[in-house]
């Protein structure tokens, strides 16, 4: 099966082909039980990642860590991948090419999981969170043409809501693996992932002060529908999204990272130790209050 091919992969330290991360795609489709969600899957080595929730078209490019960050400045994974290796297109260390890829595969199913809280759940944070998400990435793309969007791509609520829950996904699975030949690219990866995580809870504008991802998204939103304002762009929202959000809040500090609330300062020390490398960790969310 997919995860027993995987490990195989890992202790040898090459490639996981196309074929074993197409049937883990659909293992974790099943999983999270998004499966009629989705009507067709590529695996390509062009182009981005990305799930079209328009046409529920899953799209994985498994050489994507081969690209460049539009803004080098954000800490995700893609520093994974040393520059000279994406210069070469030959990697050095096949492994880091795979965390990379079940990282984005885990990112684009988590855009899934997010419609089909919209469409299923009942009155919960998640939905409205979501709702709020699509809301404020409907408005960019139809007025904007997505300018927005790509700019502030990983402050977009959605965004890092797929990015914190592929992070935690990933990095449990490789540790369960209980591999030695990963070990050191897993503290690498979460060295990497903290450092990302603590980017986006500083400030839209001003890196060097704290805020949160939900925060931010909501900076964006209000930003959008005052531009929108200004040339003369209505339409119909439903404010009690917003409200809803607002008067809501997760207890548990591993739900408040998880979902971009404001985390205390224990758990906020704790990642700048990691992303320093004073702390190493083959799992960064173990140490994270449940």
């Amino acid at each position: 099966m997919a995860y027993g091919q995987i490990k195989e992969n890992l202790k040898k330290n090459i490639l996981i082909d196309d074929n074993t991360l197409l049937e883990y795609i659909n293992t974790r489709i099943s999983e999270e039980n998004v499966k009629d969600l989705l009507l067709c899957i590529n695996i390509t080595n062009y182009g981005e990642s990305c799930y079209n929730p328009n046409d529920n078209q899953l799209c994985i490019n498994t050489e994507e860590f081969y690209l460049e960050n539009i803004d080098d400045n954000i800490p995700d994974l893609l520093k994974l991948i040393p520059k000279k290796d994406k210069d070469s297109f030959k990697l050095e260390n096949p492994n880091l090419g795979n965390i990379y890829n079940l990282y984005t595969i885990n990112h684009e199913i988590n855009h899934l999981v997010q419609k089909k809280e919209v469409l299923n759940s009942n009155n919960t944070l998640e939905k409205y969170l979501f709702l709020h998400g699509k809301i404020e990435e409907f408005i960019d793309d139809r007025f904007f043409k997505s300018f927005y969007y790509y700019k502030y791509h990983d402050r977009f609520y959605n965004e890092y809501n797929a990015n914190i829950n592929a992070y935690e996904e990933v990095i449990s699975l490789l540790k369960a693996y209980n591999l030695k030949t990963i070990e050191k690219d897993l503290i690498k990866a979460n060295k990497i992932i903290s450092k990302h995580i603590l980017y986006l809870y500083s400030d839209l504008d001003e890196n060097n002060k704290y805020s949160t991802p939900l925060k931010n998204s909501l900076k964006i939103y209000k930003h959008l529908l005052e531009t929108s304002k200004k040339h003369n762009v209505e339409f119909d929202l439903d404010i009690n999204i917003i409200n809803y959000i607002k008067n809501e809040k997760p207890t548990r500090e591993i739900d408040k990272l998880l979902l971009g609330f404001s985390i205390n300062k224990d758990t906020h020390n704790y990642l700048k130790r990691v992303s320093s490398g004073k702390i190493k960790t083959l799992n960064l969310f173990d140490d994270i209050s449940y």
